[in-house]
């Protein structure tokens, strides 16, 4: 199959695009000019979907879409260009007769405060109801989602979405669980809660399963690993492992949301609810972090064929070695 990635420079988009031409498909990798792809087995397309180009001719041919491309930093502005732009023109110059279209979305969408304690994230939970509450990741993320499942459907393209956990592995940084630094600290928020990991390598295998498994109309998959550690397991994993990290301090998601209270009531009484908390102190983003729930991706399974081929504890050996070369760490929500 002629398949185009979009954001193919990018860490998911990478992978990706790699797995696809490793699975004999055709790749067409699009990629920012300013960027370079630094792997070979592909057709290179340079491009940025946020204005028209050159790359829309390349796109005509081809017989199905992977779009990994979006903003993951910056302000709102920002992101909705990066993001939802960029993902209008995309929809825009799809060809007529594509057979696939299959789009990474976020475990951001969803509305973290649905599910009772210590249940589960499914591809049924509702998405977040009042977007404007989060952040400007979960904010574009949720409109890109809402257009592409809209274009797709009117346009009869079949679609498979898929929303990943926290997508992991060697490249990426990481702070391995931590939520705040403190000296020789390490503050260790609900240390009991449970992280969504997928390993990038699986994560891109998921979404080359999905070119080929059988849709109609659309179809949602979670895809997160089995091995959910809390984030007090996960922090004495990596040590094990020799990663870089203090001596670890729990504090209890109970304080954690007391904490957030204080801040919530002290911002509405002096600035009238318009101020911008930090994560560790904003309620509907503290869940999202932090709220002890489970993540089940049998759909995944079921669905694309899909299974983990990297252990937790050798994506863990991955992570420590190239970070602790690099000195720098990094948490994925």
């Amino acid at each position: 199959m002629r398949v185009f990635v979009t954001g193919a420079a990018g860490f998911l988009g990478t992978a990706t695009a790699k797995a696809a031409a490793a699975a004999g498909h055709e790749v067409l990798a699009m990629h920012r000019p300013s960027s370079q792809l630094g792997y070979s087995g592909v057709e290179p397309v340079a491009g940025d979907l946020r204005q028209p180009g050159p790359w829309r001719d390349r796109l005509a041919d081809c017989e199905a879409v992977i779009h990994c491309a979006a903003a993951a930093s910056g302000d709102l502005a920002t992101q909705l260009a990066g993001t939802v732009l960029a993902t209008e023109n995309l929809l825009a110059a799809l060809p007529a007769g594509l057979k696939r279209f299959v789009h990474v979305s976020s475990f951001s969408v969803y509305d973290f405060g649905e599910p009772k304690w210590f249940g589960s994230l499914h591809e049924s939970t509702a998405t977040e109801h009042n977007p404007a509450r989060r952040d400007a990741y979960t904010q574009t993320k949720l409109l890109q989602e809402e257009m592409v499942r809209s274009h797709c459907q009117q346009r009869g393209i079949p679609l498979v979405v898929v929303r990943p956990g926290a997508i992991y592995g060697p490249g990426k940084d990481w702070d391995f669980g931590r939520a705040m630094k403190l000296g020789k600290l390490d503050l260790i928020f609900a240390p009991s809660s449970r992280m969504r990991l997928v390993h990038v390598d699986d994560c891109a295998k998921a979404l080359v399963a999905a070119l080929d498994a059988p849709v109609e109309g659309e179809l949602i998959v979670n895809v997160v690993g089995e091995d959910q550690p809390s984030h007090w397991s996960f922090h004495r994993r990596a040590r094990r492992a020799g990663a870089a990290v203090g001596t670890p301090v729990p504090v209890p998601y109970p304080l954690v949301r007391a904490l957030g209270g204080v801040a919530w009531l002290a911002s509405r009484l002096f600035f009238r609810g318009k101020a911008r908390l930090p994560e560790m102190l904003d309620l509907p983003r503290q869940q999202v972090r932090w709220r002890n729930l489970r993540y089940p991706a049998s759909k995944a399974k079921a669905r694309l064929g899909w299974s983990e081929t990297v252990p937790l504890s050798q994506g863990i050996g991955g992570i420590v070695k190239t970070n602790n070369q690099s000195g720098k760490f990094y948490f994925p929500t």
